[in-house]
């Protein structure tokens, strides 16, 4: 197999993704070097020792770090990168447009340019004259066009007083200067979560990530593993796990909760059937409508068959109802993986072997 000069980049640059990210968390832990070692050569970050429970399950049915960062980055090949960039998302799934948030257009440089599905669209204007024109508690998204994770996410609202970014109140002159440190970002309206998720914790937009997967004898789609993300004090407005948000792992056929976690600290993983701050409770909630969910994602993911494995990130709007509010290339499973191993599913290391990763 010839491997082309692009490979050998793309391969080297994801062990180098890895190599950072051990340096990040080297004092998460307390391992030796050797202990640490033995992490290494059976493909795991340290910090796994912590993530995942290797006394119940081993670690044979675990994805690896580097399969995970090396390895599913190829899954996809060249159609991947329509998933890396949340503007094409939206031409990729035209057929589905009430699946996502209300498309508005595109920040750079000060400048906002509109963008319509329907090839009809606004006049293009300096930023914050469109800001201002937005309705009284009206909350728009704003986000960079290409990368994950929470990052670089703004919720703008429209106040009477002026605006909010994130909740917090921000003058229109700082606001102007942000759009003008903008580069391609893009707008989008605000999916508003259902009324249970709001009940457990309403100061964050607490999303749901689905793994799907390409069943190839079936020749289908199929849901590998779906969590519910829950935020806090610490992430509001977002529920990004590892900043200190919840994980629920999610009855695929009930849609029923779990026991939520949180980020392991101090070397080890908190449990809770409630939410620390709301006090709400997370085990046993069951997402309304959850069968028209799951069906409806699947329905999705069967339109882009040359796309065998995403991570969907939904916000669960109404009984059965959703909007898809990013797609993932190569999905991190740490969060995935802390409620067991992926591949202890048959379907799910079939998948994976039959893309070369395992």
């Amino acid at each position: 197999m010839v491997v082309s000069p692009k490979e050998v980049y793309h391969t080297l640059r994801q062990f180098q993704s890895l190599a950072e990210v051990e340096r990040e968390s080297f004092g998460y832990t307390s391992l030796s070097i050797p202990e640490r070692a033995w992490y290494w050569r059976r493909g795991f970050l340290s910090r796994a020792s912590v993530l995942y429970d290797f006394e119940t399950h081993g670690h044979e049915d675990y994805l690896t770090d580097y399969q995970r960062y090396v390895r599913t980055r190829g899954i996809n090949g060249r159609f991947g990168y329509a998933l890396d960039n949340k503007l094409m998302l939206y031409g990729l799934l035209s057929e589905f447009s009430d699946r996502l948030p209300e498309l508005h257009g595109i920040v750079s440089d000060g400048t906002f340019r509109s963008i319509s599905l329907d090839g009809k669209r606004g006049p293009t204007r300096p930023a914050i004259e469109w800001a201002e024109d937005l309705d009284a508690d009206e909350t728009v998204v704003v986000k960079w066009v290409i990368g994950g994770g929470g990052h670089s996410v703004l919720l703008l609202t429209r106040t009477g007083e002026g605006y909010r970014v994130n909740g917090e109140r921000v003058p229109r002159d700082d606001l102007c200067e942000r759009f003008e440190k903008m580069d391609d970002y893009i707008v989008t309206g605000f999916s508003q979560q259902s009324e249970y998720a709001d009940a457990i914790y309403p100061e964050a937009t607490n999303t749901v990530r689905a793994v799907t997967m390409w069943d190839s004898e079936r020749d289908e789609p199929f849901l590998a593993r779906a969590i519910h993300r829950i935020g806090t004090d610490e992430t509001k407005p977002m529920d990004n796990w590892s900043q200190g948000g919840l994980g629920a792992l999610i009855d695929p056929e009930t849609g029923e909760l779990g026991e939520a976690v949180s980020y392991p600290e101090n070397g080890e993983r908190t449990w809770r059937t409630d939410h620390p701050d709301t006090g709400a409770r997370i085990e046993g909630v069951e997402i309304p409508g959850w069968e028209a969910v799951r069906e409806g994602l699947l329905e999705v993911a069967d339109s882009v068959p040359y796309l065998p494995y995403v991570g969907w990130d939904l916000v669960v709007t109404g009984t059965g109802e959703f909007e898809i509010i990013e797609a993932n290339n190569y999905p991190g499973v740490k969060s995935l993986q802390v409620h067991g191993p992926l591949c202890a599913d048959e379907r799910v290391e079939r998948f994976y072997r039959e893309h070369g990763v395992r």
